[in-house]
């Protein structure tokens, strides 16, 4: 990264963010990205953000104006690569956890997203959430894989909504006083672009990075900092008296404001609507980081109930809220409707490892107190489902 870039402005003018955060699905002539930024400590008793400010791409200064898009468009010179330059420069503590959030005039280009991931596989400490204001290119297949690899990355995506457009001004705008006045057409705008990036995240991933999975799926006896869930999964069709493989991937919590889609729903919405035939049998299997909350258990007992060509079993490697009796009547009613319900152990954490991780070739590596907490979880799930 470039260790030049420049400290961040602390706001920017009413008509500049006007004219470079408008919502319109498709905009001419808005070539640069604008970045307001806000770090957090995570854990922090103040809840005060550690610092916030604003990066707009560079464009060094050139004699010929066609030469100044050529600067431009390089990506060291993208406010995401600013922001990144200037964050790893303040040296900052590994031992503190930092939320990250991103208010963006314009997703990523594909060449930042590659920048973003490595950023976040080497920073485990940090998590990252991205609020954009449109989408670019959302019809290119690089520009949507892209905002896939930021979702496996573990990066939270999503769309500014009013609430997140009127903080940007409270916070990143020379505002004089005045309050934000959305621009017509602001809630259709927003809606379409919330819908077309469901769309391009809905379908599954085919892996996960690897800090993603040492981290979600550590099998701790209590996880903090855990608050997703991510479900890998294996597709097969029963024919007589053996299973063929179909289809296998990855899920994770989408993020959204009207629906907060679990995992597990996520699973369930792409099985029905593109897999699921009546003239089919299925084996479905699950390995996920947390069992499912009551919510999710419950219509996943009722799509059991309702589907009897299709058998299930979850490997789990954390259980959440086991002494709730609410959570532990979501397991039940699984196992009444004829789930399976296991623990992960050692060989099925390597399975997944192998399966379900971009993993290099490198072998999967256990950590400390995995069969001692493997033991200790299965008791657990045990009592539960007598």
């Amino acid at each position: 990264m470039n260790p030049q870039i420049r400290n961040p402005m602390e706001r920017m003018y009413r008509r500049t963010f006007n004219y470079n955060f408008e919502n319109e699905p498709i905009l001419y002539g808005r070539s640069y990205t604008w970045l307001c930024y806000e770090v957090k400590i995570r854990k922090d008793p103040s809840k005060l953000p550690w610092d916030t400010g604003v990066f707009r791409g560079q464009v060094r200064p050139k004699l010929q104006s066609n030469r100044r898009y050529e600067v431009y468009f390089q990506p060291q010179y993208h406010a995401e690569m600013c922001f990144l330059s200037w964050f790893c420069g303040n040296q900052l503590p590994a031992y503190k956890r930092f939320q990250i959030t991103w208010f963006v005039s314009w997703n990523p280009c594909p060449d930042c997203v590659a920048k973003v991931t490595e950023f976040l596989a080497e920073h485990p400490n940090v998590t990252l959430t991205i609020s954009a204001a449109r989408l670019y290119y959302y019809w290119g297949k690089d520009w949507r894989r892209a905002l896939r690899r930021l979702h496996q990355a573990g990066a939270l995506v999503k769309i500014m909504d009013y609430e997140e457009f009127a903080y940007c001004w409270e916070n990143f705008v020379y505002n004089e006083g005045q309050s934000f006045m959305p621009w017509d057409k602001f809630d259709d705008n927003y809606a379409s672009l919330h819908c077309k990036l469901k769309e391009i995240l809905r379908n599954p991933m085919k892996a996960m990075y690897p800090h993603t999975f040492y981290f979600h799926f550590e099998n701790l006896q209590k996880a903090y900092g855990r608050n997703e869930t991510w479900l890998c999964f294996a597709v097969e069709i029963i024919k007589q008296h053996s299973t063929v493989s179909w289809k296998t991937g990855v899920f994770r919590n989408q993020v959204d404001p009207e629906t907060h889609c679990h995992a597990e729903r996520c699973f369930l919405s792409w099985f029905c609507d593109n897999t699921l035939s009546p003239k089919k049998n299925y084996q479905v299997t699950w390995y996920i980081s947390w069992s499912p909350c009551p919510e999710c258990a419950g219509e996943v007992a009722e799509f059991l109930a309702t589907h009897s060509n299709v058998k299930l079993t979850i490997y789990t490697a954390r259980l959440y809220y086991f002494w709730d009796t609410d959570y532990q009547e979501g397991l039940r009613s699984l196992s009444e409707e004829g789930a399976s319900m296991e623990i992960m152990g050692y060989e099925d954490f390597k399975y997944c490892w192998e399966n379900f991780v971009y993993n290099d070739g490198e072998p999967f590596k256990p950590w400390k107190g995995i069969n001692t907490n493997f033991r200790f979880l299965e008791r657990r799930l045990w009592k539960i489902l007598q």
